[in-house]
């Protein structure tokens, strides 16, 4: 069932999810709207212990729905529909579009602008990154992470980490947000959620791409806590997928970093399967 679900789900996303009511921004907007509408809700969102609560309704909500529909039909049409408004990033598609015909026609300030609305700089004082490292941590953020936490949680899982990536996202881009008070704590929580996919999804590039580099990176992040996760999946695709220094910042190094993120995620959907023939998951 978990294999059906992600495999009808990443087809469906390629093929016909391309408007906003597939984004979980789309219903976290509004469930943040309402919240600053409801009294009760609001209370519970200023609260420092009430915003887990808060965070988890409607993780709630929609296990309450599976099990009433416990029918497996319908559990296999709600995983789907989990799956892709939880990985839908279409947005993000048009901007990495939108900088490779920048950088063709040689529009260096419009690909620099879409460069920045893909996240690119978006880092600490650890240091800036390529594009293509970029799209290594929108592929983890919005693919990677996800299928793995519904690999081990279902679509409850799923959920809980994308809502938790909007709020990391919705703080740290607007201070006025009713999110924001709680940003330290919600960064926090985002990079314990984010530790172990990265160090596994990160393995990945290993095998599929340079060894040797890849290797040495991974080993020099893998049991750091302190480090950002961000860093851990960005350099260790970057050292996996060596792309030459005239090259960065050219199409080629985007292309090549998207190639190997596709891989990537061909090599996690085998080990899905490979489990899922065992029986070590449903």
């Amino acid at each position: 069932m978990i294999l059906i679900s992600i495999l009808i789900a990443l087809i469906i996303e390629r093929l016909a999810t391309k408007e906003r009511v597939w984004q979980i921004a789309t219903y976290s907007d509004k469930y943040v709207t309402f919240s600053q509408k409801n009294s009760l809700l609001k209370q519970m969102i200023n609260n420092q212990v009430g915003f887990y609560v808060w965070l988890l309704l409607p993780v709630i909500a929609l296990h309450f729905i599976a099990q009433v529909l416990d029918f497996i039909l319908f559990e296999l049409a709600i995983n789907v529909v989990v799956l892709l408004v939880c990985i839908g990033c279409a947005h993000l598609r048009r901007c990495y579009k939108d900088y490779l015909n920048a950088l063709q026609r040689s529009d260096n300030e419009a690909a620099s602008l879409h460069a920045m609305q893909l996240g690119q700089g978006k880092l600490d004082s650890e240091g800036n990154e390529t594009v293509g490292q970029t799209i290594a941590w929108i592929n983890f953020t919005h693919y990677g992470a996800v299928l793995f936490w519904f690999v081990i949680f279902g679509a409850e899982g799923a959920l809980t980490y994308s809502l938790l990536r909007y709020c990391a996202t919705s703080a740290q881009s607007d201070a006025t947000s009713l999110l924001d008070r709680h940003s330290q704590k919600i960064n926090k929580l985002q990079h314990i959620v984010d530790w172990l996919p990265a160090r596994i999804i990160s393995l990945g590039y290993l095998i599929i791409g340079n060894f040797t580099h890849g290797t040495s990176t991974w080993l020099k992040h893998a049991f750091d806590f302190s480090i950002s996760n961000r860093r851990v999946v960005s350099d260790i695709a970057h050292a996996a997928e060596k792309v030459e220094e005239q090259f960065i910042g050219c199409t080629f190094e985007a292309r090549c970093m998207v190639k190997l993120v596709k891989r990537n995620m061909l090599l996690f959907l085998g080990v899905i399967a490979f489990l899922t023939l065992f029986g070590v998951i449903g």
